[in-house]
This record gives C-alpha cells, sequence and structure tokens, in this order.
C-alpha cells in the first residue's frame, strides 16, 4: 500500500499539475431523438444543443432523448431526474474505467509513435498504478469499492493539454482507414473538390474518426463504419471528377 501512494505522490510531483488544470466533473452528453447531441454543464445545470456543427442553448420545455428519458428546461437549466442522474453517473463510471488507457493512446500514440514524448513515460507509469491497484483490490477486501487513486490522476491528465498533448504523429502506412478514403474519393486527390459540401462532411467524419481512434483498441470506430456505408452507398459522397 505505502509503494501504490508513493508512487502516486512521485507522478503528482512529476507532472505538476497546478490546481486550476485538475479536471472538473465533465458535461454529461446525450443525443435527442431528431439526433442532435444535448451536453448539460455539471456547474450550472445549463443545457445545449448541438445540430450541424452549430451550438445553440436548448429551448424551454420538455424534450425526450433518443433512450426514452426526458428532461425538462426552465429558464435554459435543466431540471434532471433520476433516470437521467443515473445515466449520468454511469457515463462517468465508464469513463473512469478507461482513463488511463485513453491517456496512453492519447499522449504516446496508437502505435507508440509518440513514444519518445516526455509526457509518454508518465503516462505509462499512471497505467502500470491503475493495474497495480487494481491488484491490490482484488487481493484485499478492504479495496472493493474504493475510487482509484489512478484512475482520478488519469482524469486530470486528460484535460491537462499544456504537458499532456496529444500525439499527431501517424504510423506510416499505404493502408487507409475509412475516413481516410473516404476523404480522398470526394475531396480529390489534389484537393480539387475542397470546397464541395460533401468534402466538408468527409474531413468532419475523418476528424471524428481520429478522436474515436484514442479511445478504441480496435480501430474499429463508429465513424469509420459510417465512412464504410457512405463509400458503399454513394448519393451524397459522389466520387469527385
Amino acid at each position: 500500500m505505502k509503494a501504490v501512494f508513493y508512487r502516486i505522490s512521485l507522478i503528482v510531483s512529476l507532472l505538476i499539475l497546478p490546481l486550476s488544470l485538475l479536471a472538473e466533473p465533465l458535461p454529461w452528453e446525450g443525443l435527442m431523438q431528431d439526433g442532435s447531441r444535448i451536453s448539460i454543464d455539471p456547474q450550472t445545470n445549463k443545457a445545449s444543443r448541438s445540430a450541424q456543427g452549430e451550438s445553440q442553448p436548448l429551448w424551454d420545455g420538455v424534450h425526450q432523448l433518443d433512450n426514452g428519458a426526458v428532461i425538462i428546461v426552465r429558464d435554459g437549466v435543466v431540471v434532471m431526474d433520476a433516470e437521467l442522474l443515473e445515466s449520468h453517473e454511469r457515463q462517468q463510471r465508464e469513463m473512469e474505467q478507461v482513463a488511463c488507457m485513453q491517456l496512453v493512446r492519447k499522449v504516446c500514440g496508437i502505435h507508440n509513435e509518440c513514444q519518445k514524448h516526455p509526457a509518454c513515460d508518465p503516462a505509462r507509469q499512471l497505467l502500470s498504478l491503475e493495474k497495480e491497484e487494481l491488484r491490490n483490490r482484488g487481493l484485499n477486501p478492504i479495496w472493493q469499492g474504493v475510487e482509484l487513486d489512478s484512475r482520478r490522476l488519469c482524469l486530470d491528465a486528460l484535460n491537462n493539454e499544456n504537458y499532456f498533448q496529444v500525439c499527431t504523429k501517424r504510423r506510416s502506412t499505404n493502408r487507409k482507414s475509412p475516413c481516410q478514403a473516404l476523404q480522398k474519393q470526394v475531396c480529390g486527390s489534389r484537393g480539387q473538390c475542397a470546397r464541395t459540401q460533401a468534402c466538408d462532411a468527409a474531413r468532419q467524419l475523418l476528424g471524428m474518426e481520429r478522436e474515436e481512434l484514442v479511445q478504441v483498441p480496435s480501430g474499429l470506430t463508429q465513424s469509420g463504419a459510417e465512412c464504410r456505408e457512405a463509400m458503399e452507398e454513394g448519393r451524397f459522397f459522389k466520387p469527385c471528377e
């Protein structure tokens, strides 16, 4: 136990995270029945709606989400029901469970392209610390139900963009991802169709795919699946000519 907490202190000292950068509760996000995305600020309970690349405050009234949950907005503030609160807590727990792996993939790269970055080693230490804490939890009943310090630190680190920067290097390969292939098909190999709506949409899908790849070890992302379907369907995403 002492060794675990000693390592936590070492890592925290190494990160030198100022209090202002420590992670605050993350906003709750969900989908409305029309496919638009809503986000609720945990500090103010104010809701915003995002659709077609634009975000605006969610209007007052009763709104039903795609999972059947209902929220009420009054004066721009959400009155959260028990079902929504439970969904928010479940979302937080799921994010905590993958935070350390996500941090390593974000900083070191999906295929360790940025393993020489100064922040890569601390990220890996946090992942090792999480594994050690999980082992201790399995061996000692007193650890059952206790929040893991490593996961809290990983969430903090994910919000520190100054030190734990995103790895922008990509492993050199001739094989394109589904969204890379879609962008090339729609925008043109030389960008000759770059100003079309289809090209702009393909670029947005590519950006979403890259974000999802940080979290999905297999590389099989939702955005990638959408890009494959778009290439097969071809009505909107027509080849650049």
